[in-house]
């Protein structure tokens, strides 16, 4: 009896042995590739389709007849600086952490009678700028459409929170026309010069692409749609008294980005 369980043990183990050894029906799947799972990246690229209507509208709105209408630029397209943290928690999701710097600039010129409680000034010609440096630092979560491969692109989209730190610059600059001098006398409600920190929350989505030249460096490129709006304290109205009391104007900086620059992974 026990010499036949062992011929049967025995039997079992070479009949099994090459089953064993063969190739699995299901192939493990590479989970990474050669492309390391955390990258960085340095990207520049422009900011289209932040606005600042509601101050410009108010202060173009001193001008009276028969002053000529006044002179104004929006913010157009502000130049973008930003870098990004990447990793990959799996090979088709992600998490990112973004910080950019958008340059914006607005700016008006004309001729009006500024209006106080007391008195009635000269005629000025007026030049104004109203600049903004706009940090922002995002949270992104990420889907990528296939695994990282060298020579190969790399899409991905995604969306997440954003907080806007912007540094608004207020200046505005009057020359008398009746002397044709500079005119420095402190006008009520426009400073001369005013500046702020602000803070804001709003939302983004991202659609992007990497190139990887090899399993280190790549080329990105990408389009974010980001909702965000500021405020600026800076500026006062006179109310119906005829005292002077703060006003705030919505600065929108809603936009569409637009960037292409290198990755890093590592």
């Amino acid at each position: 009896m026990n010499r036949r369980a062992v011929a049967l043990a025995v039997a079992t183990v070479v009949y099994l042995a090459p089953i064993a050894s063969a190739e699995p029906i299901f192939k493990a799947r590479k989970d990474y590739g050669p492309i390391p799972r955390s990258s960085l990246s340095l990207r520049v690229g422009m900011l289209g389709g932040a606005n600042n209507e509601e101050m410009i509208d108010y202060l173009d709105g001193g001008v009276q007849p028969p002053f000529p209408e006044p002179i104004s630029d929006d913010f157009g397209n502000g130049l973008t600086f930003e870098i990004a943290y990447m990793h990959k928690p799996h090979p088709r999701f992600s998490v990112r952490v973004n910080a950019s710097v958008s340059l914006l600039s607005s700016s008006g010129s004309g001729v009006y009678v500024p209006q106080t409680p007391d008195t009635t000034l000269p005629a000025l010609d007026y030049s104004r700028e109203f600049n903004s440096q706009l940090w922002v630092v995002e949270l992104s979560g990420l889907y990528h459409f296939n695994d990282a491969a060298v020579k190969e692109f790399h899409p991905y989209v995604g969306g997440g929170f954003s907080l806007g730190f912007p540094h608004e610059e207020f200046t505005e600059t009057y020359i008398d026309q009746d002397t044709g001098e500079p005119y420095t006398d402190e006008i009520p409600g426009i400073p001369a010069q005013a500046d702020e920190w602000g803070f804001s929350a709003g939302v983004h989505a991202v659609g992007g692409a990497i190139y990887y030249l090899n399993d280190r460096v790549g080329i990105s490129g990408e389009a974010r749609v980001q909702l965000l709006q500021g405020t600026f304290d800076q500026l006062s109205a006179a109310n119906e008294v005829g005292d002077f009391e703060d006003v705030s104007f919505v600065v929108d900086y809603s936009g569409f980005l637009l960037t292409v620059g290198v990755t890093y992974a590592f």
